[in-house]
């Protein structure tokens, strides 16, 4: 063995990391300029966005509140994105480590013997031995270009966007389970009313059924009578299957196997805020989690683009291996037998068929693609809680004349009995009452279902919903 002076590894990488500090080529990132309008088209006040109160805030219903937080806990699709993040925090660490040098180790035994050219065994004293050795070996890629910084940049962006994706799915979780409680609430109240329609229709029946047999009324009213009591019984299983599949859909939120919902407010004591502001539409551009999302997207598109540009350039690549050989594997540390070596290399692409081209041009396209996109995603935005303010002003207006509607079709209920019981007005009059309370009641029910669905889905389009 031949013994070589000793120079340690540490000096080759302090050597190699005074290339690290090169220049970064390809684009840096801007945020595009977006012209929001100046205010929504529905008038909804000047104090802060509702989107600033927590989801606890907005929905007081201590049930409703038990259930979201169980489908935070447990919703599949938000493990899903949880485990996106922690696979994007990885890629980080993966496409990082080009950035540092690389030091490997590669030990090895063996043992030898010596003879001559004849076969014959050496006539030296050390015809056989053993041959220990404990190579170490560093390699670094100087990344003079930022060839290796814009791909950690542009996996650091993409980080930022599969957490905003997160955000966006907790945000469409929150916002389901309320939806799906107040429909499921919803459905409990038109079953109620149906149920006590039952009771008055059968009500109805069995006395003109009485009057019939007394002769004071005719065939034709109980024939009436009837109708309108099997029609109300023919909507209860219709009723009850919604709210079983309902249930189901709720279950599947929470991450659970379907079983039966827990009950808290009704839907119509459920307490709706005074006013829903939603504050101006710039600030959408700083809440909204997929409009985050798409612009952390777009960034990296400006880092891919730097990454294609890079490979471009030269390439510097050093490396160096040291270590220590001994026939004794107890003095390999010790022994004197220690070896170096130090190399340098260069590699400047000069043809590759347009491969290096087409990723720029790839790159570039995909950047384009992403700006288009920021801009479509921006402008669904403001889409979305204009259309939700539009639904919300609409259906509270809506409520309020439905409402006014009932009350008139009670009295007209109220009054159509008198005469009927004073034999004024026939029994006809006094079905067509009932059946109108009855279906301006179950109109009522889904009336405040569709304030409160107008409601989150503004919520929603606002970006609230998804704070811890």
């Amino acid at each position: 063995m031949q013994a070589r002076n000793a120079r340690p590894i540490s000096m080759i990488v302090a050597g190699a990391m005074l290339f690290a500090g090169g220049c970064t080529v390809g684009p840096k990132y801007q945020r595009p300029t977006i012209t929001a309008p100046d205010a929504w088209r529905v008038s909804a006040g000047e104090s802060e966005s509702i989107a600033n109160e927590k989801w606890w805030e907005l929905f007081k219903d201590p049930t409703l509140q038990q259930l979201i937080r169980a489908a935070l806990a447990h919703n599949t699709d938000i493990r899903i994105a949880a485990a996106q993040v922690v696979q994007a925090q990885a890629q980080i660490m993966v496409v990082g480590s080009a950035e540092f040098p690389q030091v490997s180790t590669n030990p090895s035994a063996g043992r030898e013997r010596a003879v001559d050219l004849e076969g014959h065994s050496s006539s030296t004293s050390a015809s056989t031995f053993n041959d220990f050795t404990l190579p170490g070996g560093v390699s670094y890629a100087a990344d003079f270009w930022g060839l290796y910084r814009r791909a950690t940049e542009e996996a650091r962006d993409n980080l930022l966007a599969t957490e905003q994706a997160r955000r966006n799915v907790i945000i469409g979780v929150v916002s389901s389970v309320a939806q799906d409680y107040f429909q499921l609430r919803t459905l409990d109240l038109e079953l109620e009313q149906t149920e006590d329609s039952v009771s008055a229709y059968r009500a109805s029946f069995n006395l003109t059924q009485s009057l019939f047999k007394a002769g004071v009324q005719s065939e034709l009213d109980v024939k009436q009578a009837q109708t309108a009591l099997q029609t109300a019984l023919a909507e209860i299983p219709a009723l009850k299957q919604q709210i079983g599949q309902e249930e189901d859909a709720l279950s599947v939120l929470l991450g659970q196997n379907t079983a039966a919902i827990p009950r808290g407010i009704s839907i119509e004591q459920q307490p709706m805020p005074p006013s829903v502001p939603a504050g101006l539409p710039s600030q959408l551009l700083e809440r909204r989690p997929d409009i985050l999302e798409a612009e952390e997207t777009l960034a990296a598109s400006y880092a891919a683009v730097g990454v294609a540009k890079a490979q471009y350039f030269p390439q510097l690549t050093l490396t160096g291996a040291g270590g220590a050989e001994s026939n004794m594997l107890a003095q390999i540390a010790s022994t004197p037998s220690l070896i170096w070596s130090v190399a340098g290399g260069l590699t400047q692409p000069v043809f590759t068929g347009g491969r290096l081209r087409g990723n720029l041009e790839a790159a570039k396209a995909q950047q384009q693609q992403a700006l288009v996109s920021y801009e479509k995603t921006v402008l669904i935005g403001f889409q979305e809680v204009n259309d939700a303010l539009i639904a919300y002003q609409g259906s509270k207006e809506q409520l309020a004349a439905q409402e006014t509607l009932v009350e008139a079709e009670q009295d007209a209920l109220h009054l159509s009995n008198l005469r009927y019981q004073g034999g004024v007005d026939t029994y006809l009059n006094v079905l067509t009452s009932e059946e109108s309370v009855f279906t301006g009641q179950i109109t009522l029910a889904q009336d405040r279902d569709a304030v409160w669905a107008a409601l989150v889905q503004l919520y929603q389009a606002l970006g609230g919903g998804w704070q811890s």
